[in-house]
């Protein structure tokens, strides 16, 4: 598997794509601890958004400064904020009911599947972002 993601991206790629799993588990770690959390006593949509949210700020931070290392901008803090919603709203959410509403299965066992294809779109979508924010800005 390693192989075969090393065959599709370029040296800086692939180093952009280790910082951004680095990124992405830690903030992971947060969104996940704030979703169990707060399942305990709340709808598994509020959890899912309020962890998601919490990890965001952190996540926009990292990436932008460490993961990518490129300057905050104005295109580039609503790019990414911009698909991030839709990573949250589009692709978590629906992946969510799908698991629970459709699928039957419980919130903190759909949580899973549901994180690591989310992790994936979310890598394709903030890369393209993040290019064309940088494409504008020269």
């Amino acid at each position: 598997m390693i192989g075969k993601i090393k065959a599709l991206l370029s040296q800086k790629e692939m180093q952009q794509f280790i910082r951004f799993c680095i990124v992405g588990g830690t903030c992971a770690l947060i969104d996940a601890a704030i979703f169990y959390v707060v399942r305990l006593f709340a709808p598994y949509q509020v959890a899912l958004v309020s962890g998601y949210l919490i990890s965001l700020c952190v996540n926009y931070l990292l990436t932008v400064y460490w993961t990518f290392r490129t300057e905050s901008s104005v295109l580039n803090l609503v790019g990414i904020v911009g698909a991030h919603m839709f990573n949250l709203f589009v692709v978590r959410m629906g992946l969510m009911m799908l698991f629970v509403e459709i699928l039957g299965l419980k919130d903190s066992i759909a949580y899973l599947p549901m994180a690591v294809i989310s992790a994936i779109t979310n890598y394709l979508v903030i890369r393209t972002v993040v290019k064309y924010s940088k494409k504008k800005a020269h």
